[in-house]
């Protein structure tokens, strides 16, 4: 007998057992006849969740240098959760009177009080992490198109907004538990209640963080210095930096305090689901320790896409240079961060360089461009000097002669082998 699946197995045999819960389970579903719009459904979410999982198991097969370790939550309780429907699928199957062949009733399967679309958006959650992980990994080894970013960030926020509403939805199901729990306990409920009451003051201060948590963003992101700027040592640019750092700090300081709230959050959970076991049937007992892993994974989930999210933003340089006439635009990296911007200018004489370019040979670049504006400038100088108005009285020219037809030159007279003489231009006398 195998043993049993648990976070101490190792992050490739969570992967594996995941990938192979998953592919029974779409097997089990094909076995049936009779498959509806929501069943279909249910089936291509399976089917892109094993494209999914494949290439996380090779990839940590392939490498120890990425760290997939906060994946290992949502792989057990991926995998626990295919499990455990198929059970309830062929439970359900053997009641009906179609039997398992042609089974039609599919309305009636429940997987923690909901149906096959939750089940499926559930399994939605799993897949778009771990897409998330496996970008963000990739994100850290090699160059992505602006395209890909921008289709990943919208990832990270479609992710985000799901599993924020699957939160939203396990915490009405525990209130509704709870309620039901404390209505059929003891004459002295007291324990429950208060249980009941701490939660929803911890859920209200997780809130409060994460709402002062955004609008630091929101001001940090108002208030963003120009990467010129910065490079420039702007004297101007002192006081934002300093306001920037220390909103900074507040944020941190909140994602540790949500991170103690959490934890907290978890005691209270596990301390209701051990007090309801006296009262409640075998049944909702399994269904509210089902509720509680499941609030974990989706913290872990929430915490997986808000790294990856961070990430994308320290290691993307966001440039966007624009200039008219004599100008020189760098958009380069010297420290491999990925590049995502534009270099635009109107003027003819304006010089680019963009790239992923060493320290030195950005410096080297920056003192040939400047050595050569500084060359064209004296030419322009020199040159001015000669169209002055008594250049042309100077070459014996008309006055008029540079009005009309440019600046010139003056010939110099030579011998002819007939004796006479002729004109000969710069060119020739070189």
């Amino acid at each position: 007998m195998a043993e049993p699946i648990s976070l101490a197995s190792g992050l490739l045999a969570l992967a594996t057992f995941a990938l192979q819960s998953s592919v029974t389970l779409y097997n089990t579903i094909l076995s049936f006849k009779s498959h509806h719009t929501r069943v279909r459904d249910l089936v291509e979410e399976l089917q892109g969740l094993s494209e999914v999982l494949n290439p996380l198991s090779e990839t940590i097969r392939a490498t120890t240098e990425i760290d997939f370790s906060p994946l290992d939550l949502p792989l057990l309780r991926c995998g626990n959760a295919c499990k455990e429907f198929e059970q309830e699928l062929l439970k359900c199957s053997s009641r009906s009177s179609d039997g398992r062949t042609s089974f039609r009733d599919w309305a009636r399967l429940r997987y923690m009080g909901d149906d096959i679309d939750n089940f499926r958006r559930l399994l939605a959650g799993y897949k778009l992490t771990i897409t998330i992980a496996l970008a963000d990994a990739n994100l850290r080894k090699s160059s992505v198109t602006a395209e890909s970013l921008r289709s990943y960030e919208d990832l990270i926020q479609t992710a985000t907004d799901d599993l924020q509403a699957r939160l939203e939805s396990i915490d009405e199901k525990l209130e509704v538990v709870l309620g039901q729990t404390v209505a059929e306990s003891s004459p002295d409920p007291t324990e429950l209640n208060l249980i009941k009451e701490e939660r929803l003051s911890t859920q209200k201060c997780l809130q409060i963080c994460e709402q002062l948590s955004e609008h630091i963003s929101q001001i940090q992101l108002n208030a963003k210095l120009s990467a010129s700027a910065l490079e420039l040592g702007d004297l101007d640019a002192v006081p934002e930096r300093v306001t920037n750092e220390g909103l900074q700090e507040c944020k941190n300081s909140l994602a540790l305090t949500a991170a103690k709230l959490e934890r907290h959050m978890k005691d209270l959970i596990d301390r209701l689901v051990t007090t309801s076991q006296a009262t409640t049937s075998k049944d909702d007992a399994t269904d509210l320790a089902r509720l509680r892993d499941e609030w974990e994974t989706t913290r872990q989930c929430m915490d997986i896409c808000s790294k990856a999210d961070h990430h994308l933003k320290e290691n993307v340089s966001i440039i966007d240079n624009f200039a008219t006439g004599d100008a020189v635009q760098f958009m380069v990296s010297t420290n491999g961060k990925i590049l995502h911007g534009k270099n635009r200018g109107t003027g003819w004489k304006t010089r680019q360089v963009g790239g992923y370019l060493s320290d030195a040979a950005v410096m080297h670049l920056s003192r040939d461009i400047s050595g050569i504006s500084h060359r064209n400038m004296e030419k322009e100088v020199v040159s001015t000097r000669g169209n002055g108005p008594n250049a042309a009285a100077e070459n014996g020219q008309a006055p008029d002669f540079g009005e009309r037809w440019g600046r010139g030159f003056t010939l110099v007279s030579r011998p002819t082998w007939e004796g006479t003489s002729t004109s000969m231009g710069p060119a020739e006398r070189e």
